[in-house]
């Protein structure tokens, strides 16, 4: 991290209040809050191409004067909604980068998820965003944002040394003057998302964990969200089956990072055997506690349904130690019969 050379910062834009996109000319005005070193004055037409989506969208993602990327980046920074709306509904995920990290090994839903920029998070997880492969860890999500933190007070520092040097009637228009202003905001932002995380909570488990055959060989898992709002962004799920009623071992385990579809289909399984589910949510703080499915289990069927919470009902029959000699039963095997609802 130390050796990767940190993007410069840009002095935030300035914020109108959200306005509707249904016209060309608000669509401008939001165009028009990149700061300058996104706009493209001596590309014709940009503006209407941004708008109506017409023009040389290829040309346009190779300029290196139209970065659309790090637009994509300050609008997030800056919770400008509007612009980012804008530029996912004009730009495929390729042509915008949004799963590749950038100089200081963020992606845009990091900054949302850290920032608990909850309406920004959700709108760019539907958009097939992801967060940083760097944070595999807490421990080490911790450590980068220390690190970033870190460097932005040591720019501030230099920066602020910097421009005490100069004459005072140098500043109000000195390149070091402006750069410090746009490195405090990113220093600032850096400590937000540091707070945001140290603060954050696990989810809680996943509401209305459902149950259903679809298939012969398939089982369908439906669930919704956590019921908690006090913890961080849910950012995807995992759905985990086994055959045993504790769920160990686990005999297979399937990721959901669509949430704006919260379901499961689980193929390929033993038709007349049964499987017991249970559903987990994570956000930043890592997974939260798992929930079980009601029912609790189900067997493929060559009948869809949805099942009643009673019909998953198993009995057997378990040996137990023959009885004591002060037993009215001596030299006899007694069973016992449960039940797993």
């Amino acid at each position: 991290m130390n050796q990767r050379e940190m993007r410069e910062p840009h002095p935030p834009p300035i914020r109108n209040k959200s306005t509707s996109l249904s016209s060309p000319s608000a669509a401008r005005r939001l165009y028009r809050n990149l700061s300058g070193k996104f706009r493209v004055g001596n590309l014709p037409g940009l503006e209407d191409s941004v708008v109506s989506g017409r023009g040389d969208k290829e040309r346009l993602r190779k300029s290196t004067m139209f970065q659309s990327n790090e637009a994509l980046f300050e609008a997030v920074e800056h919770q400008e909604m509007d612009l980012v709306q804008l530029l996912l509904s004009q730009y495929s995920m390729e042509e915008l980068d949004l799963n590749t990290p950038n100089s200081e090994g963020l992606l845009p839903l990091d900054i949302a998820v850290m920032t608990n920029n909850v309406p920004m998070a959700r709108l760019l997880l539907r958009a097939g965003a992801k967060e940083s492969p760097h944070f595999v860890s807490l421990e080490g999500r911790a450590v980068h944002l220390a690190t970033l933190v870190r460097e932005a007070e040591q720019r501030v520092g230099d920066l602020q040394a910097q421009v005490r040097s100069e004459f005072p009637g140098e500043r109000e228009a000195s390149d070091h003057e402006r750069q410090l202003k746009a490195w405090e905001w990113r220093h600032r932002l850096f400590r937000r998302m540091q707070t945001g995380f140290e603060h954050a909570s696990p989810p809680d488990v996943p509401s209305s964990v459902r149950l259903s055959v679809s298939s012969s060989s398939s089982l369908r898992v439906d669930f919704q969200e956590p019921l908690s709002v006090n913890s961080a962004v849910v950012t995807k799920y995992k759905v985990s089956w086994s055959s045993s009623p504790s769920l160990s071992p686990l005999l297979g385990e399937a990721l959901v990072e669509d949430t704006s579809l919260l379901q499961c289909n689980i193929t390929d399984l033993t038709r007349g055997e049964y499987y017991y589910f249970q559903v987990s949510a994570y956000n930043m703080k890592g997974w939260g506690p798992a929930q079980n499915s009601t029912p609790s289990c189900a067997s493929p069927s060559s009948k869809s349904t949805s099942l009643s919470p009673h019909l998953c009902v198993r009995s057997w029959a378990v040996l137990i130690e023959p009885a004591s000699s002060v037993s009215s039963e001596p030299n006899f095997q007694r069973q016992r019969h449960f039940s797993i609802a």
